[in-house]
């Protein structure tokens, strides 16, 4: 503090020179005043932010969002100088929102299309939330870009303006992307009047055999049949298709399962947030039922108020699945009851999503029931429920008896710090310290998210023990924990002296005596999992070191010889080599002559 107070003082000192000699500026002076130097980005001047408030103000645009508009304007144009140096991929991402075009952006536009007309190098094209100039910008500018492109596997045109929409359907059509795995071409609700810009899209998507992956979210495919056929048409060698916020009805879903039927490709599909209802999920149960070959393994059905509380809609939990978002939906507790008799059937799922569902604690019990018998199921979620303290004790049990999972997030919930539970399901679940043998038997696989950090429960170092938890090795995790337990807890946990009942050869006891003085956190030992060092606590460390030893019954046979005693081997004397002097005599080495 001393040491700061004094850079402070002396830095005051020899500004005390120049400030005293400054006259305070009056309006009469401002005339003298120099007028500031324009920043310069990419060769072009740097506008601020006035000057776009100032235009849009003289054009009458955005008048109750205008100040927000004219930063967004602002901060786009240098992004579009620092992707000037691109060499592989160009990433246009506006994280303040839509920018609409304005002229004065030409220049920067110009500049940047002009920067990438020789490269040929592209992998990945990414614009969010922009507009390109209109016609023939696209034409003249960044039609080139693609023709000398031919390697590009990904892009990403998220909340951009039609024309260029428009503009890469064109040059998709002609396989000019002949390498392209990725497509993304969500939240831009283009709704083409034209039944023909549909048809060109599902001849761009069709005319690339490599693509993978495409992203058609929020484009309001549901509002035409007629629409979505076509994307369906073109999409029939698709590994991934994503269809949500399109406003698909049960007509919509009749549609993509008949599309399934005859697809051998597709192993992803959502559909979330389009609220078809439990009548669409019945069709999707009925093709489960008749169709048990589909290629189909992740299946996102979220945000769709389903109950699942009939057998016949309960069936599109199909056992060819691998992972199902059932998230935020109205399932209650007879949906939740044709969820766990699902469970208990011990399907090949592996991961399982139902969050949002307003379950409580009168179910807690039918579910983690289902997840002890359960031996597959890896990743369960469970967050923004309604779970208690009262839920503690299932899900303790089921954590016990569970060795496959590998993560349940409970985020949340009502399980709070201290005196809500969160406590206790930590301690009897994870990080039990009654004795050595409870220790031990606590579960060290699962990764549970209690929430983000340890706030109001600081001491049950819930953060910690999910890193350890997710090593992947028992043994690993059970050593890190009992050194978090010896120096965290404020009572010792265990015995020490309960080590000698341990099966333990002689030889590794001092790697025993080593490990017990080991500090979390401290001189490198679990720096993967503790966020700072602690100091050291050396009385602790020798406490328990003698704990150990005197505890220890075979202790003295370290230090016992027997008639087989290894003797030490003296060492032989090398023969040194006599040299001679300059005079001809003989030089005995270690001594120095005359």
């Amino acid at each position: 503090r001393q040491a700061t107070l004094l850079r402070h003082l002396s830095f005051i000192i020899l500004l005390r020179p120049y400030v005293s000699t400054q006259k305070p500026r009056t309006m009469a002076d401002t005339s003298t005043m120099p007028t500031p130097t324009i920043a310069k980005a990419g060769g072009l001047p740097v506008l601020s932010h006035s000057h776009f408030m100032q235009k849009l103000k003289e054009e009458n645009r955005f008048e109750k969002n205008r100040f927000t508009v004219a930063k967004r304007l602002e901060r786009f144009q240098l992004i579009l100088s620092n992707e000037q140096n691109a060499d592989s991929q160009i990433n246009l991402k506006s994280t303040l929102g839509y920018v609409p075009y304005h002229e004065d952006l030409l220049p920067r536009w110009n500049a940047f299309a002009d920067s990438q007309k020789d490269n040929k190098s592209l992998t990945s094209i990414t614009v969010h939330n922009s507009c390109i100039p209109p016609s023939p910008f696209f034409r003249d500018k960044i039609y080139p870009i693609f023709q000398k492109n031919q390697n590009i596997t990904s892009l990403e045109l998220r909340g951009v303006n039609r024309s260029l929409i428009f503009g890469v359907i064109s040059v998709l059509k002609m396989k000019k992307c002949c390498k392209l795995v990725s497509l993304d071409l969500s939240w831009n609700k283009t709704r083409f009047t034209d039944i023909a810009r549909y048809q060109s899209l599902s001849e761009a998507i069709g005319n690339h055999p490599s693509l993978a992956y495409v992203n058609f979210s929020n484009n309001a495919l549901g509002e035409n049949v007629d629409h979505l056929s076509l994307v369906l048409k073109g999409s029939d060698k698709l590994e991934s298709l994503i269809l949500d916020s399109n406003d698909i009805d049960s007509d919509g879903v009749d549609l993509i399962m008949k599309f399934l039927k005859s697809n051998k490709t597709l192993t992803t599909l959502s559909l979330s947030d389009n609220d078809f209802g439990n009548k669409g999920v019945k069709a999707f149960a009925s093709t489960f039922e008749e169709n048990d070959d589909m290629a189909l393994r992740e299946l996102n059905l979220s945000k769709n108020g389903l109950t699942l509380a009939t057998k016949v809609e309960s069936k599109v939990l199909s056992d060819m699945l691998m992972h199902i978002d059932l998230s935020h939906n109205l399932i209650g507790v007879q949906g939740l009851k044709n969820v766990v008799a699902y469970l208990a059937g011990n399907p090949p799922l592996a991961c399982m999503n139902l969050a949002g569902n307003i379950l409580r604690n009168n179910v807690a019990a039918l579910l983690m029931g289902a997840l002890k018998r359960n031996t597959n199921l890896a990743h369960l979620n469970l967050g923004h429920n309604s779970f208690t303290k009262a839920s503690v004790p299932c899900i303790v049990d089921a954590l016990k008896n569970n060795s496959t999972l590998l993560t349940l997030d409970l985020t949340d919930n009502k399980i709070k710090p201290k005196s809500g539970g969160r406590k206790e399901l930590v301690k009897n679940a994870l990080f039990d310290s009654t004795s050595l043998h409870d220790f031990i038997d606590s579960n060290h696989s699962c990764q549970v998210y209690l929430s983000d950090n340890n706030w109001g429960n600081k001491d049950t170092h819930e953060v910690e023990i999910r890193k350890m938890n997710a090593f992947g090795n028992k043994g690993k995790t059970i050593r890190y924990k009992l050194v978090l337990a010896m120096f965290t807890l404020k009572t010792i946990p265990f015995n020490p002296r309960s080590f000698q009942h341990i099966s333990l050869d002689l030889e590794l006891m001092p790697r025993l005596l080593e490990f017990v003085q080991q500090e979390m956190g401290h001189k490198g030992f679990g720096k993967d999992v503790w966020n700072a060092s602690r100091k050291g606590k050396g009385v602790k460390c020798l406490t328990r070191v003698y704990e150990v030893v005197t505890g220890w019954s075979m202790l003295p046979s370290l230090f016992e010889r027997g008639p087989d005693e290894v003797k030490k081997k003296k060492k032989k004397k090398q023969a040194t080599k006599k040299r001679k002097r300059d005079d001809g005599k003989e030089c005995i080495p270690g001594k120095r002559g005359k």
